[in-house]
Parts: structure tokens; sequence; C-alpha cells
């Protein structure tokens, strides 16, 4: 058996800047280079190269060209997973995800591709490759707990049902985004007046998400899936944004879903800084 093999293998998708950056400065910190290796997930492999630089380019840390929009970026970073790692993972910390405030069909689309989809096809291809124990962490933010909140109560039972199925979920996305087209938002049942409104259903999506992983997923290989928010954190996403927090609290909120024991979490559960959230909850807090 190799060396690394031999290692704890961490992939963070979107982490050559921003809360993924921070997050891997943090393994680096808290984990000796002989027993971990980070798998650090960029887009645009020229960025990647400059994060690798500036991090004095450590040993244990590895570049993987990855679009998550993309399922042929997909298929060649599993491929690469697969080659160069023995196709075995620990944890993977579904980091990328993109932010506006427009709302248009193009907007929504695109951020579905990155924000729910993207993820949604990336886990479908790594759950077997996942080793024993492996931990998947998606993560989300409160955004969408609020956006759920604000909607009819009927939706809220449909998103947060423990019956939910992948398949039902994908008809809620595509009927929301739908109903952006037809601008019959509101007699769907939800409030066009929400603040954030396609990025919060991107997370109300992700977090529902999670929860069928969890249900559907977790007794193969005793599998942990949770969602994460690491807070409104000052990043290129939320630079115009006022009271936000360093990225390296980010860093820490999703570092507990990595390092705590199995026992301390919930399969399914959303966290933030260690503490387990609602996944509706009316809190006016953007994080």
């Amino acid at each position: 058996m190799s060396f690394e093999e031999e290692q704890r293998i961490i992939l963070i998708t979107g982490a050559n800047r921003g809360i993924g950056f921070a997050l891997v400065k943090k393994l680096l910190k808290e984990f000796p280079s002989d027993s971990t290796l980070i798998l650090l997930g960029c887009r645009d492999l020229k960025k990647g190269e400059d994060a690798f630089i500036q991090l004095n380019s450590p040993s244990n840390v590895k570049l993987l060209q990855l679009d998550t929009s993309s399922r042929e970026s997909i298929i060649r970073a599993i491929d690469q997973i697969k080659q160069l790692y023995d196709g075995k993972l620990d944890v993977i910390v579904n980091n990328a995800g993109i932010f506006t405030t427009e709302i248009t069909v193009n907007v929504a689309r695109e951020l579905f591709n990155t924000n729910y989809y993207g993820i949604k096809i990336f886990n479908e291809y790594l759950i077997p490759l996942m080793k024993e124990n492996g931990r998947i962490i998606n993560v989300s933010s409160r955004v969408g707990s609020i956006v759920l909140q604000e909607m009819s109560k009927s939706l809220q039972d449909k998103y947060t049902s423990s019956t939910l199925t992948k398949s039902q979920l994908d008809k809620l996305v595509e009927d929301f985004i739908s109903s952006i087209e037809k601008n019959n938002l509101e007699s769907l049942g939800y409030n066009p007046k929400s603040d954030f409104l396609i990025y919060g259903i991107t997370k109300a999506a992700l977090n529902a998400l999670t929860q069928i992983e969890a249900r559907e997923s977790s007794s193969r290989k005793n599998l942990l899936f949770v969602s994460v928010t690491p807070g409104l954190c000052a990043t290129d996403m939320t630079r115009d944004m006022p009271n936000t927090r360093p990225p390296e609290l980010g860093a820490d909120s999703i570092f507990y879903v990595i390092n705590t024991t199995r026992d301390q979490l919930k399969n399914g559960a959303f966290y933030r800084d260690g503490q387990q959230l609602p996944l509706i909850n009316g809190s006016i807090i953007f994080n």
C-alpha cells in the first residue's frame, strides 16, 4: 500500500479562494501532513495553481480541476480520483457555489446547475468511491431556511417531507424555474418579494437533498450526510454586503462537521458553528 493510500483523503470543491481556501489552510494547520491528503478542487486550474503557491506548495495538497456545473468535468475529475487516489475518499466538502440577486430564468438555471444539480450529480458519482464511515458535507446557507419560512405551508411541507424523493425534489425545482418564466411565483406558493429568492431556493433544495441522501445512502458504508452554513463571510461573492465575518470563521463551521465525532452529528441535519439549525427559520440574518 502506498503512502498516499494510507492517508485520509479530503476533497474540497471551490477551494482556490474564499471559504474553501480558508478551510484548506485550517486543515493544513490542524492535521499532520502525513495523515491527510487534501484535494483542492478548482474550476480554473491557473487559479488553483496560484492558491497552491499561496499555501507554500504543501506536499499533501493536490489540485483537482473540477467544474461541478459540468457533467463532463465531473466525469474527468472522477476518473482522476480513481487513477491517482485509488478511487477512495474519506470526506467530500461541496463548497463550490454561486450567488446573485437577479430573478430571471437564465439566472435561475445557472444557479441551480451549480448550487443544486451539480452537487446532486457529483455526489451520485462519488458515493461509490467513499470509504467506510465517510462524510459528504454540502455547504448551504440559512437563506434557504428563510425563504422556506416565507413560502406557503404546502410548499414547506413538500421541501421538508421525510418521504421526499430526488425525482420529486427535481420537480419542485423545475416548477419553480418554470414559474419565474410564467411570472406566477405567488400562485405556486412562493413569495416573489423574498430577498435572494433564487439563491435561497437553491439552498433550500440542497438541504432537502442532504436529507434524501442521508435516508437513501447512509446505510451504504455507514456514510454521514450533513449540510452546513459557514455564515455570511467576507468573500468575493459577498463583497458588497454589510456585517460579514472572516472566512476563517466560516471554515471553522465546516471543520466542525469534518472533525467532530460521529455521535455528535445527526445524519441529514443542517449545522452552523457546531449547532444544529432548523430547516425553516424566519430570521432576517443572511448566513
